[in-house]
């Protein structure tokens, strides 16, 4: 057996074999004569055939399976006995071969680098922020806001009213095709209109008529409207006026505060604040901590490794309507997958099935049926591997936490989570 390593590509390694023929024959030999033992041939009872007649039926068969068994063991055996860590199957090439010949073949394989995981000397900035009262009452106002209502006015529409029309549209007089409609409620500044509609809608009381010109944009999704000029005879029916529910009794109890108190109400808003804003200021840590790993190490990467990432990239529609580098980014993914893995092999990490089954909890408490969502996620192989890849993460996370220098910094709730302040919550 011989081991090369080509220049080109130093993570290939070629493994060269010779098999005496001798054994290969051996092992044709022991196949025909199983063979034998069960075959049913035209004149013959199972397992009362001559061998010729076996070795003339079976002998391309048996010297296949015999070359797919001695290639497979010998291979596993190179493997072992060099401690290769192949980053996938290996591709094989026969280079000799045949009954009273040495069977001679080459497997090559692509293996994982051999590197020491670097360590960045750098600092991580790990924001933390107190949540306030002014953090709470702004929480509840989105809440508020979320539960909007409308109550009719006797006024004329304004921005973040709702506005009940009908409408009707013609192009140089001609009706437009789905172009009458009636009772349409439509809320002013939201955008579900094109922008001449609602702007002409404004200042408009339940009632009243009025037409406008509509030009529709050229990249407008129905062609043969795109660029067009349309005149719109709208009337309104009815300006609603948008209201915020007060915050009671009837609030809490509509968001599950089981005997309505106002204060139990805003203790569980503070709470989730603040396990959201520890959950943000880990994220950032990690997010920080990954980048760094990246920038900090440089290991040979596997042909094999980059395309697979590069495929996966590909196919994320996200990935390719970013205008990403999808080549660079691969390479960022398989890098940083390389040194945690290390980490991991190096460090004898492992995620317990305890450590396992609190992640999954944890997952399901964003569903109504937790336990039929925990059921259904074991119930996947490439979930319950995925859980465990997340954990190992955290820990390598943790491990690399211990040897980085970490800078603690006070910032507001809302810088933390990148919310505008409360006098900015509202659109005018």
């Amino acid at each position: 057996m011989k081991i090369l390593t080509p220049e080109a590509s130093p993570l290939e390694r070629h493994i060269r074999v010779t098999i005496p023929a001798s054994e290969v024959e051996s092992g044709v030999s022991q196949r025909l004569r199983n063979k034998a033992r069960s075959a049913r041939l035209p004149g013959f009872r199972p397992g009362k055939a001559p061998m010729a007649l076996i070795e003339r039926h079976y002998g391309s068969d048996a010297l296949m399976e015999t070359f797919d068994h001695l290639i497979n063991d010998r291979y596993s055996q190179a493997v072992r006995d060099e401690s290769l860590r192949p980053v996938g199957r290996p591709e094989v090439q026969v280079e000799k071969g045949g009954r009273g010949e040495d069977l001679v073949f080459t497997a090559v394989v692509e293996v994982y680098p051999e590197f020491d995981p670097q360590v960045p000397d750098a600092t991580v900035i790990r924001k933390t922020a107190e949540v306030t009262d002014a953090d709470v009452d702004a929480t509840i106002d989105i809440m508020r806001q979320q539960r909007r209502f409308y109550v009719p006015a006797e006024r004329a529409a304004q921005n973040e009213d709702r506005v009940t029309v009908d409408f009707q549209g013609t192009i140089d007089g001609v009706p437009m095709a789905d172009g009458n409609v009636t009772d349409y409620p439509v809320v002013l500044g939201s955008g579900r209109l094109l922008r001449d509609i609602e702007q002409g809608l404004l200042g408009m009381s339940a009632g009243e008529d009025r037409i406008v010109a509509v030009q529709f944009p050229a990249e407008y999704h129905v062609p043969e409207l795109a660029g067009q000029t349309a005149q719109f005879h709208l009337q309104v029916k009815e300006v609603a006026a948008p209201q915020l529910p007060e915050v009671d009794a009837a609030f809490a109890l509509a968001l599950g505060i089981e005997d309505g108190d106002v204060a139990v109400l805003r203790q569980e808003v503070r709470e989730n604040l603040e396990r959201e804003a520890q959950r943000i200021s880990r994220s950032q840590v990690k997010s920080q901590i990954l980048e760094l790993i990246v920038e900090s190490n440089h290991p040979d990467l596997p042909k094999q490794m980059v395309e697979q990432e590069l495929e996966r990239l590909q196919k994320d529609a996200n990935a390719v309507a970013g205008g990403d580098d999808l080549d660079a980014l691969a390479k960022r993914r398989v890098v940083l997958g390389l040194v945690l893995s290390e980490i991991v092999r190096r460090e004898k990490l492992r995620a317990s099935t305890t450590e396992i089954t609190q992640l999954i909890r944890e997952m399901s408490e964003q569903y109504e049926d937790a336990e039929q969502f925990m059921s259904w996620y074991r119930s996947k192989p490439e979930q319950m591997e995925q859980a465990e890849a997340i954990i190992l993460e955290d820990k390598v996370v943790a491990w690399l936490l211990e040897r980085v220098k970490v800078a603690d910094e006070s910032v507001s709730f809302n810088q933390l989570i990148g919310r505008a302040p409360a006098a900015e919550v509202h659109t005018e």
